[in-house]
């Protein structure tokens, strides 16, 4: 369901460019990307398959955290139930219809690829590792700005809209669009700062489920 996230992610990570590297963020916009240490938001999640000209819709909600802590609650239209736990020492993905539990240790590729969806929203700037600014605007209180890869041919991305409500200094809405004419939105709302319980970021369900364990 995050294929084409996490193909973003998967070139975010290869790059070799540090933050002193990259361009700089404007002046103007330096108050509005603002680091966040704790997040609860409802979201939902768009993904548009060009081939099969659909959109799949989720929702839910998520806790974020640093340092790269994260738990996401998907709600299908159909009403099964997919999430998503890392404590910083252990990713696991249930799948509640199919009863099952699937174990990642740190090292693992997936764990560090949604680590970096978290650490995009607690902290809009680490785009700059990788993407320049191509645009920005700013009407009814909310500015978004579009960034584009810097290095084009390393990647499937072709831009990403980043929505920041301007009064709250909360990014409401990612869209990555992909040359393939993919698209996939994450949309956040009521968002609150108060510091999570470590505890909700490790699985602890109890149940008769099947359950794997990954290097």
């Amino acid at each position: 369901m995050l294929n084409y996230v996490l193909s973003f992610l998967a070139f975010a990570m290869m790059s070799t460019l540090s933050f002193a590297e990259a361009n700089k963020l404007p002046a103007k916009y330096e108050n509005l990307f603002t680091a966040i240490d704790h997040l609860s938001v409802d979201f939902s999640q768009s993904s548009y398959k060009k081939l099969r000209n659909r959109t799949t819709v989720r929702a839910g909600n998520a806790q974020f955290s640093k340092p790269s802590m994260f738990r996401w609650n998907f709600i299908a239209e159909s009403g099964a139930v997919e999430e998503y736990y890392y404590n910083g020492e252990k990713l696991t993905h249930f799948r509640e219809k199919e009863k099952l539990v699937n174990h990642y240790n740190t090292n693992a590729g997936l764990a560090k690829e949604l680590t970096e969806v978290v650490n995009l929203v607690l902290d809009p700037k680490i785009l700059l590792s990788v993407y320049k600014i191509k645009e920005s605007k700013t009407t009814n209180g909310k500015t978004q700005v579009i960034f584009v890869p810097n290095v084009p041919d390393n990647t499937d991305v072709e831009s990403i809209f980043v929505t920041v409500q301007d009064s709250k200094k909360f990014v409401e809405e990612v869209q990555i669009f992909y040359r393939d004419g993919n698209n996939t939105k994450f949309a956040f709302k009521n968002p609150t700062y108060s510091t999570n319980d470590k505890n909700i970021f490790t699985f602890s369900r109890t149940g008769n489920f099947t359950v794997r364990h990954h290097g």
